[in-house]
């Protein structure tokens, strides 16, 4: 309708109605099939959500229930009913076939997230009295039972940590490291997790190393860097991976930030120290992530650009002559871990992890279904197999026989004495060895139980996959006791 006016009359001029061409009409009819469809399929699928997120009993405490379909927001796969499914926690497939609840993963997070009663806050008004040979002792167990899992620390270590000892504990850096150093050192002393629970000999060197968070926040150093990197290990040693993990985040974050900067451009005694900060920040935020779906900090852009570390220079936190200082305040440990053995786990490790990373999986997709892949299995196989043929002797594991049943004790050798840090490290990679094995031999178990043909994959495929899980299962279990530094990711696994 068009309006023209001219002095005092006013006259309406009636614009003609487009005709609809064929083409139009068309679209129209099309448009309108879509709205039917989209209408019955939102019905549909209200209908399914609330029978898929219902919650059964015994499990964690309960979520907020989620808005039908499609008005809830979601940041998984609107497909994740027809997704594969990975031997992960957070793949809602898995857990269906596992006749769990689909959100168990997401439940953890939220238990973890919403109970802070077991977590240390803040504190500045803590009187702390170091004594020297308790001190002497916490850092001890310190290097014993995390320095060789993420060597973040040089030979200077043990001498920067003595002077602070003997200093003011002023809001800073420096001090916040030795306090996370004596926090988790602590707790690699007591026996036990549930003991370290009990007794809490962390909370008053954690809580005021948490009041000096800010200061760590606000220096652009090395040494905010591994402030950060041994937050995220403390919270990995008292089983908090969410916690962990939002620490690992910041590490990363100021760890890229330096490196782009170039800082240490001109001092290579700083740079590698950096560079082990860097691929000990990759490998726990790798492994936190692992089981969890968490926030990504973009570090395996530089995966590729970074160097690793150089082995000329010495790893351990102290020189020499101050080992034997350490081993003679604690005679029943032993300090006895070659450097070249440290090194060579570290760089095998890396290894590993970009495995993982980049394909694991022996899952292809034809003619719009996920199937699996013999020929993908037997490359992945190789590789798996290549890496563990160049490990050096020291590190390197046999394979288990399946033929041979564990021992009648042995679920009671497991709560012996703890073996030694070269045995751990070693039964590490052979667990993730055995985990990326079954893994990529699942696929064909899968293929038998969804088909219900025994010709959708080879037997032998399948058979190695229960070989892997066999040797998986013995390997895990003896680490629990042994490897301090990540319990839940043991149990995750």
């Amino acid at each position: 309708m068009h309006l023209s006016e001219c002095g005092s009359s006013t006259s309406f001029e009636v614009m003609p109605v487009p005709i609809l061409t064929g083409h139009d009409e068309g679209i129209a009819e099309i448009q309108e099939r879509l709205d039917h469809l989209y209408g019955l399929v939102s019905v549909r699928l209200i209908g399914q959500e609330a029978r898929i997120f219902e919650r059964p009993p015994g499990y964690l405490p309960e979520l907020p229930p989620l808005r039908d379909y499609p008005l809830d927001e979601s940041i998984i796969s609107r497909q994740w009913r027809k997704e594969f499914p990975f031997m992960t926690i957070q793949t809602p497939s898995m857990m269906c076939l596992l006749d769990l609840n689909p959100r168990l993963a997401a439940q953890l997070v939220a238990k973890e997230r919403t109970d802070i009663s077991t977590l240390s806050a803040p504190n500045e008004a803590l009187d702390l009295e170091f004594q020297y040979e308790d001190a002497i002792r916490v850092f001890g167990a310190f290097y014993d039972k995390m320095h060789h899992w993420y060597p973040i620390f040089s030979s200077e270590t043990f001498d920067f940590y003595l002077e602070k000892l003997s200093s003011p504990l002023n809001p800073s850096s420096d001090a916040c490291l030795l306090l996370l150093v004596c926090a988790i050192g602590s707790i690699a002393q007591c026996s036990s997790l549930t003991s370290a629970y009990d007794t809490r000999p962390d909370s008053r060197y954690i809580s005021r190393a948490l009041w000096m968070l800010p200061n760590v926040h606000f220096e652009f150093s090395l040494t905010s860097v591994q402030c950060l990197v041994l937050l995220s290990v403390y919270y990995c040693f008292i089983a908090k991976p969410c916690q962990a993990h939002d620490y690992i985040l910041m590490a990363s974050s100021k760890a890229q930030a330096i490196l782009k900067c170039r800082l240490f451009e001109d001092d290579e005694r700083q740079s590698d120290i950096l560079r082990r900060s860097f691929w000990s920040i990759l490998l726990i935020e790798s492994d936190l992530s692992y089981h969890i779906d968490m926030p990504e900090s973009n570090i395996w852009k530089f995966d590729d650009r970074i160097l690793l570390p150089g082995v000329q220079t010495s790893w351990q936190p102290c020189r020499e002559d101050q080992r034997k200082l350490l081993y003679s305040m604690r005679p029943t440990q032993s300090f006895g871990m070659p450097s070249d053995t440290l090194k060579a786990y570290f760089l095998a490790q890396i290894a590993m992890c970009r495995m993982i990373r980049r394909c694991t999986t022996s899952v292809i997709v034809s003619q719009g279904q996920e199937r699996y892949s013999p020929v993908v299995a037997m490359e992945l196989t190789y590789q798996l197999d290549t890496w563990h043929s160049h490990l050096p002797s020291s590190i390197r594991f046999g394979h288990h026989d399946v033929t041979v049943p564990p021992p009648d004790n042995f679920v009671q050798s497991l709560s012996s004495s703890p073996t030694s840090s070269v045995i751990a490290m070693t039964g590490l990679l052979q667990m993730q060895y055995y985990l990326c094995l079954a893994g990529i031999y699942w696929p064909a178990v899968h293929s038998v139980i969804s088909t219900e043909k025994l010709e959708a994959a080879p037997i032998a495929h399948c058979g190695r996959f229960f070989e892997s899980y066999f040797g998986f299962v013995i390997t895990a279990a003896s680490l629990v006791p042994n490897c301090p530094h990540n319990p839940w990711s043991i149990y995750a696994k």
